[in-house]
């Protein structure tokens, strides 16, 4: 390698130290130059900017995984084979590339037009694996992000989050899941329900002090939803609320602790509304079926200020990590007792919770941001719903 390459890959393999520990909202090419022990002018002689550098680095995590990806798919043997492969691969390469992974889970906020490359480059991979012996009716694209959603927040919790060094039982699972579903009994068929009135949680505040706290914060849940929290300024906040700056440090000590307010209210208007969804329900697969549904619409509702939930795990670990621990907590418990029930497939609850909400999320992230729908396809609702229950068994032509 000559001196030249030596220096920019010496600048890239900081730039991952620097966007990880910083994230990239926070990192700088004058830290980045700092941690090589090197002059800025060295850093942008080789690159324009930190965004040059960041989807660099990026480019070469999508490539490598969409590479593996495809010599799976395009291998001769059954789809269901493929596909366990593929997620295997998947694993793998992540854990391989744990830091790049890292840094690269933020490209739906710094570029999304890079990000609707990547995901639709490695959907269509997972796609080529089974969609010649998909039955007739299923939406193939919204399988294949549920597929890839099956393993997201299994090894974002256990890999990332709790730094295990392999996910080998937790993947177990999940390949059971994408085979045969959740449903032990085999015989429940999804529906799609009727979407109610969204519930959207207000703080219960009442007195005048109060009253102006309660204001500051929708002005900030406004704004992180619109512009994000890296862009939004306490000013800004403050001007939008119509109160003064000094006004803003009576009720919080900073940004950071209005976005932690701002997620629990999330947190609480999601569970709120799950819960109008399955009141009623004594079977856990009714549960699920109409549970799935209400986050969806959530989501779906919600618009934009659902990034302020996928966004503060880059803000603050702990503010993140919060909101999908707590919901996964109350999820493992339900699952539990379908598992007891009979109803639901003898697995690790704890697991299956974040399989679920993986999928959940993932297949959102298609609908709602990739492509910006303003409304549900039922024909794509019923897909994922099938694939939930049944697995690839019940969708695949040969199974």
């Amino acid at each position: 390698m000559k001196k030249g390459e030596k220096a920019r890959e010496k600048i890239l393999d900081t730039a991952i130290e620097v966007f990880k520990s910083k994230r990239f909202g926070n990192g700088s090419i004058r830290e980045i130059a700092s941690r090589v022990g090197i002059k800025n002018s060295t850093v942008y002689y080789y690159f324009k900017n930190k965004e040059e550098i960041y989807k660099g680095l990026v480019k070469t995590f999508k490539e490598g995984l969409c590479h593996k990806v495809q010599a799976v798919a395009s291998m001769k043997d059954k789809p269901i084979n493929k596909i366990k492969k593929i997620v295997s691969k998947y694993v793998d390469f992540v854990n391989e590339n744990i830091n790049l992974y890292d840094i690269f889970r933020e490209i739906e906020f710094v570029d999304l037009a890079f990000a609707r490359e990547y995901y639709e480059e490695l959907t269509n991979c997972i796609e080529e694996a089974y969609k010649d012996d998909l039955k007739d009716g299923f939406d193939s694209k919204s399988i294949a992000f549920a597929i890839l959603g099956s393993i997201y927040f299994v090894v974002i919790k256990n890999l990332l989050w709790n730094s295990k060094e392999n996910v080998d039982e937790e993947l177990k699972t999940v390949l059971k899941v994408i085979e045969n579903g959740i449903d032990n009994i085999g015989d429940f068929k999804p529906y799609v329900v009727k979407e109610k009135k969204h519930i959207k949680i207000e703080p219960r505040f009442n007195t005048r002090g109060e009253k102006t706290k309660k204001t500051i914060l929708k002005a900030a849940e406004k704004l992180f939803g619109e512009i994000g929290y890296q862009r939004a300024q306490i000013a800004d906040i403050s001007r939008l609320s119509e109160t003064g700056l000094g006004t803003f440090y009576i009720y919080f000590k900073s940004k950071k602790e209005v976005l932690s307010e701002v997620i629990k209210l999330v947190n609480h208007a999601l569970r709120s509304n799950s819960w109008d969804y399955t009141k009623g329900f004594k079977d856990r697969r009714e549960i699920e079926n109409a549970g799935i549904q209400a986050f969806f619409h959530q989501f779906k509702n919600m618009g934009k200020d659902y990034r302020i939930v996928r966004e503060a795990e880059f803000v603050d670990k702990t503010i993140g990590t919060w909101y999908y621990t707590r919901i996964a907590s109350s999820y493992a418990k339900g699952l539990e007792e379908g598992i007891r029930s009979g109803a639901i497939i003898d697995v690790d609850s704890e697991t299956l919770a974040y399989i679920l909400m993986g999928i959940s999320h993932t297949v959102g992230i298609d609908w709602f941001v990739l492509n910006e729908n303003k409304t549900l396809s039922k024909n794509s609702v019923l897909s994922v719903l099938e694939f939930i229950m049944h697995g690839l068994k019940r969708i695949l032509k040969e199974e």
